[in-house]
């Protein structure tokens, strides 16, 4: 029995033991797994790291690389620029070296390449091509010639039409077309039956005028006395206004009109020539019609046409000379029209010349030059001096110094006596006055060939 207890109890302690050593053996099993994993799982972040580790040295590597490069580069740049710096300074040196000595075995100087805008040439080749340089300076006291074209008119202050007041009749002729006559010739006789009863009444009221006066006004009374007077006076006045004047008249009333009634004389009021003579022997002429066209010449006129701008700006009393078949007559400024012409758009000048010797008349062509005054100091320069820039600017050439010639763009203000007026230059500058042309050519095939190849 007690041997059974004691069977019993070691059988159970064995099965205890059992059971803990499988309990511990699946513990250390489970405890070696956990450490298994976390080994696998280090090992595998410790590769990670590693081979970040490698690809950030690798950048850092490559970026090292890359600085390296460029400071490299830099560093070249630099040095190319400071080696093209230093080449410069030597042609530039070279360059008046080159112009204040000998040179090489060409005889030409150093540093002959052409700098933008710049044109380059020795003193021979600056007289081969015509080359002609003269300081700009200010003029003052210029007078600016205006040209126009012109023609003669005749003086229509001096001109007058003879014309018949009454209904009349041509009894004689006197004169003939072109021919000079003076104050007082006559021109035709015609005759009027107005005029034949105005001649009468005259008479009639001068014998009354006569015999009042006579009688005396404390005779005849003061009313009746004005009444023939005014009578007389009135009658006179009608046969002034018919055509007649004061010698007429006065022959009239004297009794030694040397013409019969009715026929009365037209008379020349002045100098001239007749210009227009459109009547004939026995020809009835209605009141009004014209007789002659009488044109004193001892002065003409001459009308020029201008650009409305130019026209505006001359003042009456300008002095002027005209240019009539090869002569020069001197004028004067005398009527400004006020006025632009529909057609030709221009203004008219009207100037006056004396034409004693009666060479000029109506229909000549004229060439008008109007003398200006010029109220401002101004720089002219010739045609010759004057190029087109590449922007189709004017310009000119400037030498900067003996044989180097700079373009330079200026402003075209205006033309006067043949010289062009410009503005954006200083007294003192040195123009190429000539040969202008040359130097834009030789700027625009890249300067003129040292070497004359």
């Amino acid at each position: 029995m007690l041997n059974k207890q004691l069977f019993g109890r070691k059988l159970l302690a064995a099965s205890i033991a059992i059971t803990l050593g499988t309990f511990q053996y699946s513990g250390l099993n489970t405890v070696y797994a956990q450490q298994q994993d976390e080994h696998e799982h280090t090992q595998e972040n410790m590769h990670k790291d590693d081979h970040n580790e490698a690809d950030h040295k690798e950048t850092e590597h490559h970026d090292d690389h890359e600085g390296e490069h460029k400071s490299g580069k830099h560093q070249n740049e630099h040095e190319h620029m400071e080696k093209d710096e230093h080449n410069h300074e030597e042609g530039h040196n070279d360059k008046h070296s080159g112009e204040s000595a000998k040179a090489d075995e060409h005889g030409h100087g150093h540093g002959d390449e052409e700098e933008e805008g710049f044109v380059k040439m020795t003193a021979q080749q600056q007289a081969m091509a015509g080359i002609q340089v003269e300081p700009v300076a200010y003029e003052s006291h210029v007078n600016e010639i205006i040209t126009a074209p012109g023609e003669v008119v005749n003086d229509l202050y001096k001109t007058t039409l003879l014309t018949t007041q009454v209904d009349s009749r041509v009894l004689k002729r006197k004169v003939v077309l072109g021919q000079h006559v003076k104050k007082g010739d006559v021109i035709a006789v015609l005759y009027s039956l107005e005029i034949a009863t105005a001649q009468n009444q005259l008479k009639v009221a001068l014998s009354e005028w006569n015999r009042v006066r006579k009688l005396g006004k404390q005779t005849v009374g003061a009313k009746r006395y004005v009444e023939a007077k005014a009578d007389f006076e009135k009658n006179k006045e009608v046969l002034l206004a018919y055509g007649f004047n004061q010698d007429l008249i006065k022959q009239l009333i004297n009794g030694k009109n040397k013409y019969p009634s009715g026929a009365y004389p037209v008379i020349a009021p002045h100098d001239g020539v007749i210009m227009e003579d459109n009547f004939q022997s026995g020809q009835y002429l209605p009141a009004g019609s014209t007789i002659a066209r009488l044109v004193d010449e001892s002065d003409v006129w001459v009308d020029a046409l201008l650009a409305p701008e130019i026209g505006q700006r001359i003042p009456v009393g300008t002095l002027a000379k005209v240019d009539i078949d090869n002569k020069i007559f001197p004028a004067k400024v005398i009527h400004d029209s006020h006025a632009i012409d529909e057609v030709t758009r221009t203004r008219k000048i009207r100037l006056i010349i004396q034409n004693q010797d009666h060479v000029l008349h109506a229909g000549l062509f004229a060439k008008v030059f109007i003398e200006l005054p010029v109220k401002e100091k101004v720089i002219l320069l010739p045609e010759t001096a004057l190029m087109r820039s590449s922007d189709g600017d004017w310009a000119v050439f400037i030498e900067q110094e003996p044989g180097v010639f700079k373009q330079q763009e200026v402003e075209l203000v205006n033309t006067i006596n043949g010289k062009h007026q410009i503005k954006g230059l200083k007294p003192g500058q040195k123009v190429a006055v000539k040969g202008a042309f040359f130097l834009a050519s030789e700027m625009a095939k890249g300067g003129f060939d040292p070497h004359n190849h």
